[in-house]
């Protein structure tokens, strides 16, 4: 027998704080959370992403992003620098450090992964991977998501 979606959308929350979990533990030890480690990743093999970019990216409200940036600048990983044709966006970089930190925290990542998936196989994980992909997709295009809703505004002031 099927379980209900929203039974469905319950477990798939479950397993990503369980997963988030065992991400905090492995990324503590480099002084990151999980949302830093996802923004040092965006930047990693990313030019002249403004805050806005960022924001977009990782699928938080522009006034959030601050509240991410601001303790990777104290760390000295991040740097900012105006645009050349237009001086208040500011583009964000990694600096060297950051490089170097977010390539040990990859491979501390990477086995924390392999761990949790030691036992899915690779036709699993395809299938897995393509059914994930396919649900981000689909809950990206619905009336309720929040870049849909945008779009919508945006195309009615057109």
């Amino acid at each position: 027998m099927q379980e209900a979606p929203v039974g469905t959308i319950y477990l798939l929350k479950r397993a990503e704080l369980a997963v988030r979990s065992c991400m905090e533990g492995c990324l503590a030890r480099f002084g990151l959370t999980p949302t830093q480690f996802l923004m040092l990743f965006r930047l990693r093999d990313s030019h002249d992403m403004s805050a806005a970019d960022l924001a977009r990216a990782m699928g938080v409200r522009p006034q959030s992003i601050t509240e991410i940036i601001g303790p990777l600048e104290r760390k000295k990983l991040l740097k900012r620098s105006a645009s050349p044709g237009n001086r208040r966006i500011l583009y964000t970089h990694l600096t060297p450090e950051a490089h170097t930190l977010l390539a040990r925290a990859l491979r501390a990542a990477e086995s924390v992964e392999a761990e949790l998936f030691a036992h899915v196989n690779g036709d699993e994980m395809a299938r897995m991977q393509k059914f994930l992909d396919s649900l981000r997709q689909h809950a990206e295009n619905h009336e309720l998501h929040a870049n849909f809703k945008r779009a919508r505004v945006a195309s009615a002031l057109e």
